[in-house]
């Protein structure tokens, strides 16, 4: 648990990232600007005054939230890397994920918080943009790491492994857009084993 303090005397208890994942969720079915204070306080269990007393306002909770979605989401991205055996097979493993989680969430137009943030806020706030951009930055290097160490084991000849880096990263939040519209899950796994043969 999280002590923060809201205000004269004892501190709050609670669990500052359980919060933030039910601010996140919040905001991931409506949208940042359509989400009210009530959807807030309903969605995390917190008053008014210990929500913003531990977070701030409503964008600085918004950008707490959508950083440890960031973090997440690359945690998850670099367990399906580091435990694959192969380089090629830690891409697979990344595509195959993201196809399963859009393909969990289709017909809800939920989407993913960094994706949905992107074409709701951007351009115009500098702040979630630093986030998103250096999520993606992030994601691109490391990718590229192991497009590297794939085509030095000659898993690959995809060059430069740099632009293939970006490649699959448009594939990864285009399996998002094609679950909003998709009708049968096994598009998003076929366009990630396409993803895959055009690597190969």
């Amino acid at each position: 648990m999280t002590a923060v303090r809201t205000g004269p005397g004892r501190p709050r208890e609670f669990d500052e990232d359980a919060v933030l994942d039910a601010a996140g969720d919040a905001f991931l079915l409506r949208g940042y600007h359509a989400t009210s204070l009530t959807d807030l306080t309903t969605a995390t269990g917190l008053h008014r005054g210990s929500l913003y007393g531990a977070f701030g306002d409503k964008h600085r909770l918004f950008l707490s939230a959508l950083r440890r979605h960031a973090r997440l989401a690359a945690e998850t991205l670099e367990a399906d890397l580091s435990g694959a055996p192969t380089p090629l097979d830690g891409i697979h493993a990344v595509l195959l994920r993201q196809a399963a989680k859009a393909a969990e969430r289709m017909g809800e137009c939920r989407g993913c918080l960094l994706a949905n943030t992107t074409l709701e806020m951007l351009p115009g706030d500098e702040q979630v943009a630093g986030i998103i951009a250096g999520h993606h930055r992030w994601r691109e290097d490391r990718l590229t790491e192991v497009l590297e160490l794939a085509r030095a084991q000659g898993q690959t000849s995809a060059s430069p492994p740099r632009a293939f880096a970006r490649f699959v990263g448009t594939v990864i939040e285009g399996l998002w857009q094609l679950g909003r519209v998709a009708s049968d899950p096994r598009q998003l796994t076929e366009a990630a084993e396409a993803s895959m043969r055009a690597l190969r």
